[in-house]
Order: C-alpha cells, then sequence, then structure tokens
C-alpha cells in the first residue's frame, strides 16, 4: 500500500465478518439533481441508466461438464492449462472484475501441482520455459506456496464426485447448508446436482487456489484460510463433503488441543462439530483412516456418529487426474441426533484377511466382514511410500459401474433433513458468524451483503450495483488488513506474514484502480456511521 493509505489501529475484530453501515441514503453514480444535463432530459436519461445498470449479468457458479475434460492430457498439457488460468487469474484480479464465462473455462482446467513436481526442481531441464514461465506470473510467496502443495493438491476424479452425490442422494440429502473444507478450485462445488439448492461453503489453505476458486464460484462463501483457522458455526451443516488432505503435520485448534490429530484425522473431528444432528458427512481419505492399528480417531467419531458403510477405491482412481497411486476410501458419517442410541456397523478394529496371493493382510473389519465394499483385491504392492505397502488393486473393471454397484447397498434415507428448509429461510441463522458481526451492522455471507437483525443474519434488498460493487471491495480490503494484522498479533511465520501484505496490496490496488483512493467522498460515504471507518 505504501503512502497510499493510512491505516489507524483499533480493537482487533473477528476475521471473517466485518460491521458495515448502510449510509442513510444508499449512494447512487447517477443522479438527475447532480447532473450537468437540462432537469427534462436528466428525468428520461436516469431509467436508461438504471436499466442498464440492472441489466448487467451477475456472477454465478461454474457449471462442470463433461466438455471441461477434466483431467485428461499429458503432463505437460496440464502445465499450460495452469499457466493460462494463472494468466486469466492475474488478468480479471488487475481489471478487478468478475470471470467471463470463456475466462472460467480456463481457470476450471487448473489443477495445481501436485502431479507437476519436476516445475519446481531446477535441476529438471524438461521443465525449464514452464518454470520460467510461471516465475513471471506469480510472486516470490506464491511461487512458495504452489511448490508445498506438490505434497498434496491431488483433485478428485469427476467420476469419484459424481458417485459421492448419487450416493447422499442415495442417503436422502438432495439440498441444504454444504461444507467443503478443503475445496481446492471448486470441484465439488461445480459438480454438485443442479437441481440440488445449496448454500456451500469452501475452505482453502493456498491463495492462488482460493481465488480461482472465488472467480468459479461467486455466489459461494470461499475463504482463504487454514481450516482450523476458519470461524464456522457449530452443529450447522447439513453435509460436509471434500477429498482431505493427507500427511503427516499436526494442525493446532484449541478445541482437539489433548486429541493432537495428524491432519487428515483432524479434518474428518472439526468437520464433525460444525455438522448438525442429523447431517452427513463424505469424505475422501488415505486408507489409513480406516486401516491404521490407532483407533483413536475412530473412538472419537464414534461417541457422536454412525459409521454408514465405506468404499475403498482402487489405487488407480487418481492416477489420470492427478498422478498419483494410492489407495483411498470414501468413509460416509451421520451425526447422531440428541439421545439417539448408538448405530450403524462395526469400524473400530482391525481385522486379517487373505488375498488369492496368499498375503496376509490387515484391514478394518468393516472391509473385512463385506469385502464387497472393496473395488478391487488387496494386496501387498504399493508404490505410494514404500514397497510391499497394502493397497487396493483394480480388476480392470470400470470405476463408473462399481461405484453404481454398491451405492444402493447403503441404507436409505436415513438424513434427517432440517426443520425448516433452506428456501424457506429468509434469515440467516449461523450462531457463531452471527456474533461476529456487530448488532444492526452489515456483513457478507456467500456473496451477499446481509444485516444483523437480532440473532439472525438478514439478506438485504437490492441495492444500485455499483453501490453493492463499492461495498464489497472496502469489505476485501478490510479483510485483508485483518489478516496482515492478525498475522502480526498472533506472531506468524515471516512467510505468512508476507502473504498477508501480498494480499492487502493486491486487494487495495484492484479497489483503487476501480473506485478511487479510500478517502474519496463516495467510498467514505458506503462507511458512513461504520465505527471501524478509521481502519480504512
Amino acid at each position: 500500500m505504501g503512502a497510499r493509505a493510512r491505516v489507524a489501529l483499533s480493537d482487533p475484530l473477528q476475521l471473517d465478518f466485518f460491521a458495515l453501515a448502510l449510509p442513510d441514503r444508499p449512494p447512487t453514480e447517477f443522479s438527475p439533481r447532480h447532473s450537468a444535463l437540462p432537469p427534462r432530459l436528466s428525468s428520461l436519461v436516469a431509467p436508461v441508466v438504471e436499466f442498464a445498470r440492472k441489466s448487467e449479468p451477475k456472477p454465478q457458479n461454474y457449471r462442470i461438464t463433461d466438455s471441461d475434460c477434466l483431467g485428461e492430457g499429458s503432463l505437460k498439457a496440464k502445465c499450460r492449462a495452469n499457466l493460462e488460468a494463472l494468466g486469466a487469474l492475474k488478468r480479471i484480479e488487475a481489471e478487478g472484475r468478475p470471470a467471463t464465462q470463456e475466462e472460467q473455462k480456463l481457470l476450471v482446467r487448473y489443477v495445481g501441482w501436485g502431479g507437476l513436481p519436476g516445475v519446481f526442481h531446477q535441476d529438471d531441464a524438461r521443465w525449464d520455459t514452464e518454470r520460467a514461465a510461471l516465475a513471471e506470473l506469480l510472486s516470490d510467496e506464491e511461487m512458495r506456496s504452489a511448490r508445498a502443495t506438490t505434497l498434496n493438491a491431488h483433485y478428485t476424479s469427476p467420476t469419484v464426485i459424481r458417485a459421492m452425490y448419487q450416493l447422499a442422494r442415495h442417503l436422502g440429502f438432495t439440498g441444504g447448508r454444504v461444507l467443503e473444507p478443503a475445496c481446492g478450485i471448486g470441484h465439488f462445488l461445480g459438480l454438485v446436482p443442479e437441481q440440488w439448492e445449496c448454500r456451500f461453503t469452501g475452505i482453502e489453505i493456498d491463495s492462488v487456489t482460493a481465488r480461482i476458486a472465488k472467480l468459479l464460484y461467486p455466489e459461494s462463501d470461499i475463504r482463504h484460510q487454514p481450516f482450523e483457522e476458519s470461524k464456522l458455526a457449530e452443529g450447522y451443516f447439513d453435509l460436509a463433503i471434500s477429498n482431505v488432505p493427507f500427511g503427516d503435520y499436526r494442525p493446532f485448534d484449541p478445541r482437539f488441543k489433548s486429541w493432537n490429530f495428524v491432519i487428515h484425522d483432524y479434518f474428518f473431528a472439526a468437520a464433525l462439530k460444525h455438522l448438525r444432528p442429523g447431517g452427513l458427512l463424505l469424505f475422501v481419505t488415505s486408507r489409513g483412516t480406516l486401516d491404521k492399528a490407532d483407533v483413536t480417531l475412530r473412538e472419537y467419531l464414534a461417541q457422536q456418529a454412525d459409521f454408514l458403510a465405506a468404499i475403498r477405491l482402487p489405487n488407480t482412481t487418481f492416477e489420470r487426474n492427478a498422478h498419483t497411486q494410492v489407495t483411498t476410501d470414501i468413509v460416509v458419517l451421520r451425526k447422531r441426533l440428541p439421545d439417539e442410541p448408538r448405530g450403524g456397523h462395526r469400524w473400530r478394529d482391525l481385522s486379517q484377511i487373505t488375498n488369492s496371493l496368499g498375503e496376509k493382510i490387515a484391514v478394518n473389519e468393516w472391509f473385512a466382514a463385506h469385502p464387497e465394499f472393496m473395488l478391487g483385491e488387496m494386496q501387498l504392492s504399493g508404490r505410494m511410500y514404500r514397497r510391499s505397502e497394502p493397497t487396493l488393486v483394480d480388476r480392470g473393471t470400470d470405476l463408473s459401474e462399481e461405484l453404481l454397484r454398491v451405492i444402493p447397498l447403503f441404507p436409505a434415507g436415513v438424513f434427517s433433513p432440517a426443520e425448516k428448509p433452506l428456501a424457506q429461510a429468509h434469515s440467516i441463522p449461523e450462531p457463531s458468524l452471527v456474533t461476529e458481526v456487530k448488532p444492526n451492522a452489515f456483513a457478507t455471507l456467500n456473496g451477499r451483503l446481509v444485516r444483523r437483525e437480532g440473532d439472525s443474519l438478514e439478506e438485504l434488498g437490492p441495492l444500485p450495483l455499483e453501490t453493492t460493487k463499492r461495498l464489497h471491495g472496502l469489505i476485501r480490503v478490510r479483510d485483508a488488513i485483518r489478516r496482515c494484522l492478525q498475522t502480526q498479533w498472533e506472531e506468524k511465520s515471516s512467510e505468512e506474514m508476507d502473504q498477508a501484505r501480498v494480499e492487502l496490496n493486491r486487494a487495495y490496488d484492484q479497489f483503487v484502480a476501480r473506485f478511487g483512493f479510500l478517502s474519496e467522498r463516495r467510498n467514505v460515504s458506503a462507511f458512513k456511521g461504520d465505527p471501524d471507518l478509521p481502519l480504512l
């Protein structure tokens, strides 16, 4: 931001929602009273201007189709698609506007760097051209973040996502509040059945990936932050669905301090907290969630939820899309209602099976009792981490057909719908989020302007389009300021502080390019009466 803006510190607020005071009379971009035109002519022109303003198309969530060819192409082709998507991202951000449908078609083909580690290896001459192009597009901090994602940024196959939604429908879910805690660029959002009415909240730790997701799904609530730092309401969401990250690191969340879960276990425990009773959890996870000897996580989850079943996927499931061979499971849980007795299947312990090769392998007792849910044969032939690791080898059958075969084996209609359908919910009673907004103050939720009234967030009526965009821009600047200040208050790493400053500069520059300096009359007027106006 340099010397172009003054930042005055005030009492620290929560990051996700920021109080916005609507002016007594929303500022308009055209007013006959202030026009140089004669009054009679102004009165004729004003409706035309207002019509043009309202006729500007509202950005919409992208719909993924087979024509997008996700996961197809060679490594070089995927890298080129990544570079094209990054070029579009930078261009859109520089112009401070939503993505067009044509640009969304470029953005949706971004596959991340999980299958492309060679781009970041200086001694790999095969990628010199792409490495140089990437360095031109990304800042140093963005480059470091992209390099870090090579460990676990493996996007989910559309075949698997569609099957998971078919499974959710079989269980009784056809719409509601949906949490995607590791959303990537949002494939679970783009493949949700079109007839379902869903409100998505997506969490993504990588800056570039989150920014692409926001452009692809502007009608959804996409948050760039670690899942452990998200301030979400507990007992709120109807469905949690994701392909959760895996690894040996342990995120810190004071709610689970005594458990000290590794990353993939943490996502299960935290997501379950945010599900309402009767809600469903469908996660793709590494086989260790079910097959490891340590039963701590399974015991923890069983205290609150019933294990409905799991599907073990062949190690080739993500090979085309993410260029990795790893055995994964789709784990399905249902959070119990208050005072509801335990149900579901046994899944705490392990049992030993013997395969057709005579190999003895320890697997979860669920799979030992229900081998039909393993879409292949367990063998000691894994290559992801070490030789002779247990892995599920496919039988050469079609994955889509295999998934369709097992879905009817799940219990039907076990999802408990919310008492008030989403279509009838005019207010947004998300408790912990409501308390982060000051009484009678304004904020953004799922891309909409809302106001706190009592204990709920009420969606605002229509405002002039330019006013709405101005307020959203001011919120983004304040969000970036808060994040920047928070990294200092919490003494985050220098890399996190640098990234926060980069994002603040980006948000500020985009706003100034579109609406002028923060101190200009219209911008100050938009925040008239807001107690935190000095922060801007």
